[in-house]
């Protein structure tokens, strides 16, 4: 039992190494999206996509047996971090 437990725990890890590594890519897209609003004189909020996002991320959940309020946290989460890149690599 414990040799499973170990071995649970390791694959564990290596999602949650592979969830790191996926919002550093994702930062990196935040930030190629700063640019282009600054370049573009387009504002960092955009509600609407903040919605869409959600309910997207939301419905994803549902599909994949998930709490879609956890998910949703945790999305919510993501888009003020990005919002906040966005704003600390604007000239403004």
């Amino acid at each position: 039992m414990e040799k499973e437990i170990t071995n649970l725990r390791k694959k564990l890890d290596k999602i949650t190494g592979d969830l790191i590594d996926l919002f550093s890519k994702r930062k990196e897209l935040v930030l190629k999206m700063a640019e282009l609003k600054r370049k573009n004189k387009l504002p960092i909020l955009d509600r609407k996509r903040e919605k869409e996002a959600l309910e997207m991320t939301k419905r994803m959940a549902k599909e994949k047996g998930l709490n879609p309020l956890l998910i949703e946290k945790i999305i919510k989460l993501l888009i003020e971090d990005a919002k906040k890149i966005q704003k600390e690599n604007s000239p403004c």
